[in-house]
C-alpha cells in the first residue's frame, strides 16, 4: 500500500491497495492516514454494494437511513446521489454532513458508479487548518460561542415532493429536527485537535448574538475558509472512491456539468458525541 500526501494537512491518494479485501494491518495504517490527511482517495475499487458497506463497517456504526435522500432499493443504507438527463444538480454549498442532528457524522465512503468526462469535482476544506490560523485573540473569542445548526436547501429541491394531502416531505419530516445548538469550536475526539465546526450550509447563526452581527462573523470565518491553500481538489473517475473525516471537514460538490449523467453512492458511519472545547 502506498499513501501519498496530496497537501500538508490535507487529502492523500492510496495506491496499490485492494478495498474489499484489506488485511487488518492495512485497515490499521489506512485508517491512522484517515485520521492524518482526513480524506483519502482511491482509484479503480469496482467495489459491490456488500464490499462498500463492509468497509464502511470497519470505521464504526452505520447511520439509519437518510430522512430526505433517496437509496438503493435493496439496501436503505446506501445513499444515491444521481444526475440525469434533464435532472441537473441542486445548487451546491460547502457544508459537513448532517451538522443539524443531534450527532453529525463520522465520515463518508463515497463510490464512483459513472461520472461525466469532464467536470463534477468535489473539494475538501481542512476546518483545523483553519482554526490554526486564527490569532490568539480571535480563538479566545470563538471558544466562548455556540451556534445554531438547522436544516437548509432540502425544501423544495429534486429531494423533495407533495404527498397525498399536497404538503411537503422534506417539510413534514424536517419537525423531527429542530434546530441544535453546539460550541463553534469542538475537540476531535480522537486527534484531539481544535477543529472550527461550522459549515455554510447548515450553520445558521451565532447563539444569542444579533442577527446582523452574527451574519457579519459567520461570512468572515466562511470566507477564510474558501481559501484554496485549506483545500484539496478530487477529480472522480469510475470507481474512485473518497472516505473523509466528517468531524474536521467541509466539502463542495462542483456543479459544472450540466446534466450530464452522474452517479456516486454514499456509505456514512455514525458519529461519536464530540467534547466542547
Amino acid at each position: 500500500m502506498k499513501i501519498t500526501p496530496l497537501g500538508d494537512t490535507l487529502g492523500a491518494q492510496v495506491d496499490n491497495v485492494d478495498l474489499s479485501q484489506l488485511s487488518e494491518a492495512e485497515f490499521a495504517a489506512l485508517y491512522q492516514a484517515f485520521l492524518r490527511y482526513k480524506v483519502l482517495f482511491f482509484r479503480e475499487q469496482p467495489l459491490s454494494t456488500d464490499d462498500h458497506v463492509a468497509l464502511a463497517k470497519r470505521f464504526g456504526e452505520l447511520e439509519p437511513p437518510h430522512p430526505f435522500f433517496p437509496h438503493l432499493p435493496d439496501n436503505d443504507q446506501v445513499v444515491v446521489i444521481e444526475t440525469s438527463r434533464g435532472n441537473p444538480p441542486s445548487q451546491s454549498y460547502w457544508h459537513t454532513d448532517m451538522t443539524w442532528q443531534a450527532v453529525p457524522p463520522k465520515c463518508s465512503v463515497l463510490h464512483a458508479q459513472y461520472v461525466p468526462e469532464h467536470g463534477g469535482d468535489t473539494i475538501w476544506c481542512d476546518m483545523a487548518a483553519v482554526w490554526a490560523d486564527l490569532t490568539e485573540e480571535e480563538k479566545t473569542e470563538l471558544r466562548q460561542l455556540d451556534t445554531i445548526h438547522a436544516l437548509h436547501a432540502f425544501e423544495g429541491s429534486r429531494y423533495d415532493h407533495q404527498d397525498a394531502d399536497g404538503q411537503s416531505v422534506v417539510t413534514k419530516r424536517a419537525q423531527d429536527y429542530p434546530p441544535i445548538r453546539r460550541a463553534m469550536v469542538q475537540t476531535h475526539p480522537e486527534t484531539g485537535q481544535e477543529v472550527l465546526f461550522i459549515n455554510e450550509q447548515f450553520t445558521r447563526a451565532i447563539a444569542e448574538w444579533p442577527e446582523a452581527d452574527s451574519q457579519q462573523r459567520l461570512a468572515t470565518l466562511f470566507s477564510q475558509a474558501r481559501q484554496s491553500k485549506y483545500h484539496v481538489r478530487f477529480r472522480w473517475q469510475k470507481h474512485s472512491v473518497a472516505i473523509w473525516d466528517n468531524r474536521a471537514t467541509q466539502h463542495y460538490a462542483v456543479t459544472d456539468y450540466g446534466d450530464t449523467p452522474r452517479r456516486l453512492h454514499r456509505v456514512t458511519v455514525q458519529g461519536e458525541r464530540v467534547s466542547n472545547t
